[in-house]
């Protein structure tokens, strides 16, 4: 997976997108955040029924407690097109709960409306797929989903 090193606490299952800001915003080599595309019945399933947003800590807020942003699952993984030409295959809004909700400062966990999203490369799949981050007409932020699991070693092997 590209992006910056996980830690070794944080869950590897699913599918992840490490987003960095949008061109023409503060722009940083680092992600602003990432969105976990998973399932919490079943952690090594090939279908996401749920997201986690998380959003580091040393950025500039990506969005405010409260508010809302538009996740879009693009049907392209060109970070080059703009959001136009990259077509889209489903979206959602991601609400980030207020201070007095009892939300989690860790970030945002959410069941996904819909149907379970694919965690697939190809055909309805979103592995390889630029997503965006919106509030309003403003791109805040995109990356593209990548493959989020832990090879499996055998035993005695190396898992290489």
């Amino acid at each position: 997976m590209c992006g910056e090193e996980t830690p070794s606490s944080t869950p590897r299952v699913g599918a992840r997108v490490d987003f960095y800001p949008a061109s023409g915003l503060q722009h940083t080599h680092l992600p602003v955040g990432n969105l976990v595309f998973l399932n919490p019945s079943s952690p090594s399933s090939c279908h996401a029924t749920h997201v986690r947003f998380s959003q580091r800590p040393s950025t500039t807020q990506t969005y405010e407690d409260g508010e809302s942003v538009l996740v879009s699952i693009h049907m392209t993984g060109d970070l080059t097109k703009p959001l136009s030409d990259s077509g889209l295959l489903r979206r959602f809004i991601l609400r980030r709960p207020g201070s007095g909700s009892g939300g989690n400062d860790d970030g945002v966990e959410m069941r996904l409306p819909g149907e379970a999203l694919s965690l697939n490369v190809g055909n309805d799949g979103i592995i390889g797929r630029r997503v965006s981050m919106m509030r309003g007409n403003e791109v805040l932020a995109d990356g593209i989903v990548g493959f989020n699991f832990l090879p499996v070693v055998a035993a005695g092997g190396s898992g290489l």
